[in-house]
């Protein structure tokens, strides 16, 4: 059990060391745009979860 764990721990670090350096080797205006991109998804898809909760719990209850 130990051993996968440390090969789990393992892989991570390499696929985040394989990511860091990927990020370190973009210029700053690219940076920005994959910012930009990440917050506007995770906006969308937090006011789709909340529009859908909304839809789901007045189902049924227009009537």
């Amino acid at each position: 059990m130990i051993e996968f764990v440390q090969n789990a721990v393992d892989f991570g670090k390499k696929k985040l060391d394989k990511a860091i350096k990927f990020w370190n080797g973009l210029d700053d205006d690219k940076k920005r745009l994959y910012t930009v991109c990440a917050i506007v998804v995770v906006s969308f898809v937090i006011v789709a979860s909340i529009a859908y909760s909304f839809g789901k719990s007045r189902r049924g209850k227009f009537i």
